[in-house]
């Protein structure tokens, strides 16, 4: 099968729960059956050349070739992402439209593929999007969140009208779907996965003393609730609670709290992360809206189970056998949550620990998800075909 695959990025050019996605996908495609074209923008190379050698470290396969497309550059203003994604988008079908018609699928992340799906007429080639975890349509809770989500409902909308598939998480994520009108046989479940770094060598025992140890792992940005966090952390050191928490991400000095139970770290390297992994407890994830967060099931291959809001489709992945679930965009009840597992038994903890490994090992390795991928991919344009030949006169 020939697939185009287009990406507003790939890891580790560009940072981002999607952009990983996506490298991890093009990476368990090497060397396989299928021939794939994947568009990354410059941000990762300025040829394609240089950005195979880059992502392969010189061992690139002859079944995956990079295509190197310029993304736009324009100055900082309210919707700037949305127009600059526009404008990749429409590089994309312009350096594609002579070479589209060798395909039998074309896969887009994003809104890469918005200006193809908008054309009044384009090949008879299917196309299957992924979202992610569409936060646009998720509840917002501050004045600027929803301007930031009513902005990115412009490309994501006609994006879901348009395509003839779509990637979704199930749960809440495909819910909203099918709210947008899609047919639920236009839909195909696909989650995210770790790979092998994360989960070998197989985490130690967690010691589990006395003092409850946390991370937070996540950039400065409203929707991912460290302001929620922050004045938690504060009520917990004013009510001198036993516990530590390492803070991983670039934050201003104005949002840090000057206390020794609470250790800032800025950006790690994968490396340093999966060491602080091994002397932390428990994930912190107090989202006011998510998709999948990868951070999650890394975290759990690293044997820490999770406190997680109950937004997107973490509900999947985290219960009260593998963490706990909390009410997004509430302080107290976040506050109740550490409190109540800062008294947690060592045991209890410890079984958690466990049963959050072990969901990973069973459904959130990479080969049998990009299996499940490659399948659905073959499913739609297999469906696709026929619908196109039961139409014909």
């Amino acid at each position: 099968m020939n697939i185009v695959f287009a990406t507003d990025g790939i890891y580790p050019f560009v940072l981002g729960g999607m952009q990983k996605h996506a490298a991890y996908i093009i990476k368990h495609l090497a060397g396989g059956e299928h021939h794939v074209d994947v568009i990354i923008p410059d941000h990762s190379a300025g040829s394609a050349e240089e950005a195979a050698s880059l992502f392969w470290e010189n061992r690139a396969p002859d079944n995956i070739r990079f295509h190197v497309i310029p993304y736009p550059k324009l100055p900082r203003f309210p919707g700037h992402y949305v127009v600059a994604s526009y404008l990749y988008s429409r590089r994309i079908t312009n350096y594609f439209s002579h070479k589209i018609s060798t395909a039998d699928i074309v896969f887009g992340k994003g809104y890469t593929l918005w200006h193809w799906l908008a054309r009044p007429i384009r090949p008879q080639i299917p196309v299957i999007v992924q979202l992610h975890g569409l936060e646009m349509f998720q509840p917002a809770f501050a004045f600027r969140e929803m301007l930031d989500k009513m902005l990115m409902r412009i490309p994501a909308v006609p994006i879901i009208r348009l395509t003839d598939y779509i990637f979704s998480y199930g749960g809440g994520v495909k819910e909203i779907l099918l709210k947008q009108g899609k047919p639920e046989e236009t839909i195909f479940e696909q989650y995210g996965a770790v790979d092998d770094f994360w989960l070998f060598p197989e985490p130690a025992q967690k010691e589990n003393g006395l003092v409850r140890k946390f991370l937070f792992v996540a950039r400065n940005e409203y929707r991912k609730g460290y302001h929620l966090l922050f004045e938690t952390m504060q009520e917990l050191v004013t009510d001198n609670e036993t516990f530590e928490i390492d803070i991983v991400g670039e934050l201003p000095d104005n949002l840090k709290i000057a206390d020794f139970r609470i250790r800032y770290h800025g950006n790690l390297t994968a490396e340093a992360l999966k060491e602080l992994k091994e002397k932390c407890e428990v994930l912190l994830l107090p989202s006011l809206s998510e998709g999948f967060p990868t951070i999650i099931i890394e975290s759990m291959a690293r044997g820490l189970c999770v406190a997680a809001t109950d937004v997107g489709v973490v509900p999947k992945v985290i219960d009260d056998k593998t963490g706990w679930l909390i009410k997004p965009g509430d302080s107290q009840l976040l506050k109740d949550s550490m409190k109540a597992i800062i008294r947690t038994s060592a045991n209890t903890l410890r079984q958690k620990q466990l049963a959050a490994y072990e969901k990973v090992l069973n459904e959130f390795q990479w080969e049998s998800t990009v299996n499940q991928l490659v399948s659905h991919l073959e499913t739609a344009a297999h469906d696709y075909r026929e619908r196109i030949a039961r139409q014909q006169p």
